[in-house]
């Protein structure tokens, strides 16, 4: 007894797009060409999509000769000759499979099966086709191609752009699926730059194990931050030296993690801006202690712009001041308060909260600066 195998009926499904117009032209040399496309599983429509986007990148010849296209005689070789030839073979051929090995000349493994969780619409970019071709064509590209076909679910034309940004070392299924857009991709490909550089012990063999060992709940930016945590080479550094006896410069993430804790502030939060030259913090060692951040200049200097007491309590304008002239005569001036006195007063009253600059201890009495500054050279000659 026989059994009847049910062929399954797709109903008609329409497109538009970058791979219509060429349907459509298709469709003039060889009547039903697309009608066909419409009525074609999922993972045959890819596979005519794909040679649509090889057709737009080749020319008409190119892909025919492909498709044993076989005469010679070239008025014969008119376009919509071309066309009909290649219109017919697209309809013809009722496996996606065998479309992919005329159009390629083989059938990459994963390829397939990729195209079938695209779905029923093409990629909104002909050129992304050509990149999974190369992808699963091409050896260098085996890892690449392997995040691709372990990926859960449906792929998208995102994900292909992510997966072809990435740098190799970011290229695994647990950056892919915490990753949204292009622009994240090369954002996560700067902020590996930004660790290899600042970073001793980012090798690329430790990178990837910390990528591998991400827990589910564990965003990327997390994995960085950890990361970050270990600067001990930032890009550039203060005018200032290690034996200085009134300032100590914060040169590396622990150093960091140690003056937030000393302080009990977020001086360690501050640590992606120190790995970008951008920013760096350091210590007024004198009694009651301060911690002033410093901001890089385009010209390569520096510019003081807060300073914080323990707690991110009252800043005794008498040290503010002690340590501003300290910084300025190391070529490191303050942001100005304004032109007039008793500024943060002033911005109180109107509760103008917030404000660059607004906490240098502007607000001080020459008197009590005289006396700091006697009680610190009163210490340094105790010493």
């Amino acid at each position: 007894m026989s059994a009847l195998v049910a062929r399954k009926v797709f109903r008609p499904r329409s497109f538009a797009g970058w791979p219509l117009e060429i349907a459509i032209e298709l469709d003039l040399a060889c009547p039903g060409f697309l009608a066909s496309a419409f009525y074609a599983s999922p993972v045959r429509r890819q596979a005519i999509f794909l040679t649509l986007a090889v057709l737009a990148r080749d020319g008409l010849e190119k892909l025919a000769l492909r498709l044993d296209y076989a005469s010679s005689t070239s008025s014969e070789r008119h376009h919509r000759v071309l066309q009909r030839h290649i219109a017919c073979t697209l309809m013809t051929t009722k496996r996606a499979r065998e479309i992919i090995r005329g159009v390629c000349g083989a059938v990459p493994d994963g390829l397939v099966g990729v195209l079938h969780r695209i779905g029923d619409d093409p990629l909104r970019d002909p050129d992304l086709y050509s990149r999974l071709i190369e992808t699963f064509s091409d050896p260098r590209h085996r890892m690449r191609r392997d995040v691709l076909c372990q990926h859960g679910g449906a792929i998208t034309a995102t994900q292909i752009e992510i997966i072809h940004r990435l740098d190799p070392v970011l290229v695994h299924a647990n950056v892919l699926k915490r990753l949204h857009s292009r622009s994240q991709a090369d954002s996560a490909n700067s902020a590996l730059a930004l660790i290899r550089g600042t970073v001793s012990s980012a090798t690329d063999e430790a990178i990837r194990q910390s990528i591998e060992d991400l827990g589910p709940k564990t965003d990327l930016g997390t994995l960085i931050s950890r990361w970050l945590e270990k600067v001990d080479r930032p890009p550039v550094c203060l005018p200032i030296p290690d034996n200085d006896p009134d300032l100590l410069v914060m040169r590396s993430g622990d150093a960091m993690a140690s003056l937030g804790r000393r302080f009990r502030n977020c001086s360690a939060s501050r640590i992606v801006f120190l790995a970008q030259g951008a920013e760096i913090l350091l210590e007024w060692r004198h009694p009651p202690g301060l911690v002033a951040q410093c901001h890089r200049l385009t010209n390569g200097g520096w510019v003081l712009t807060e300073i914080y007491a323990r707690s991110n309590g009252y800043v005794d304008p008498a040290a503010a001041a002690a340590l501003r002239r300290k910084l300025e005569g190391l070529g490191i001036p303050a942001l100005s308060p304004g032109a007039y006195p008793r500024t943060s007063g002033v911005l109180s009253l109107l509760g103008a909260w917030g404000g660059v600059g607004r906490n240098l201890g502007f607000d001080e009495t020459e008197d009590d600066l005289d006396v700091l500054e006697q009680e610190i050279a009163e210490t340094e000659h105790a010493a």
